[in-house]
């Protein structure tokens, strides 16, 4: 059940704890950035921040590529931030809420929603400015051709922001494997649909780090206070 979005409030007043992080927008609103990273806890909430500071608040006229658009919250925030939203996921079950929600935000003519292969090669478009994925990486094993179709999607000197999982310590990731196969793989965000094996998540490695600046030309790498969570920031290399 989706319940109405916050559209401007005292966060003490609602929480009775801490402020929470709040993000205005070009046309003057007041909004929860709690609301649209949706999950992950303090340490997501506060790489988001960090990612929107990195991009600016005034993005319109920009071409935000959202890969994996779940249900909808960060592809509404990067529309009412100005700009023009291609939202692609690898299934549709969660797709009407995706609708739902840039719709609720009177966005909807600016962000276009699709299911996609899995490979960005066979995104139709090439011209995008931003790139963004949350919590996306670890499901990509072959991480390298990846982000190389990736690339090919992004104007020169386009940019990437990845908020990524990181490496848990070996004990762990073999108890998440197991969790996994006792739920057949599923997650319970997309019911039904099969995102694990023994081998994913793969977690942001050294390794898959390596692979990112292989491919990107990397700016920031940012670990929150969580060890399991970083904000990777680059541009697109110059042919």
């Amino acid at each position: 059940m989706t319940t109405t979005p916050p559209t401007g409030y005292s966060p003490r007043e609602r929480s009775g704890g801490p402020e929470r992080s709040e993000i205005i927008t070009p046309d003057g609103r007041t909004l929860s950035l709690e609301y649209f990273a949706q999950w992950g806890g303090p340490s997501v909430l506060t790489l988001v921040e960090r990612a929107i500071d990195l991009l600016g608040t005034k993005l319109t006229g920009v071409r935000v590529l959202e890969i994996g658009y779940g249900h909808g919250r960060m592809s509404s925030l990067f529309a009412l931030l100005g700009a023009r939203v291609f939202a692609v996921d690898t299934h549709d079950v969660a797709l009407s809420d995706a609708i739902a929600e840039a719709k609720r935000w009177q966005v909807d003519e600016r962000i276009q929603f699709s299911v996609y292969s899995g490979n960005p090669r066979d995104i139709p478009r090439t011209d995008f400015d931003i790139v963004f994925t949350k919590s996306v990486l670890l499901l990509i094993p072959e991480l390298e051709s990846f982000l190389q179709s990736l690339a090919t999607r992004l104007q020169p000197r386009g940019q990437v922001v990845f908020v990524e999982n990181g490496f848990h310590n070996p004990l762990a990731v073999i108890g998440r494997r197991f969790l996994h196969w006792v739920k057949h793989n599923q997650d319970g965000y997309y019911p039904g649909v099969r995102m694990y094996n023994w081998h994913t998540p793969a977690y942001l490695s050294p390794a898959r780090m390596d692979t990112i600046r292989q491919v990107f030309d990397v700016r920031h790498v940012i670990r929150a206070q969580s060890p399991h969570w970083y904000l990777i920031h680059g541009l697109k290399k110059a042919s």
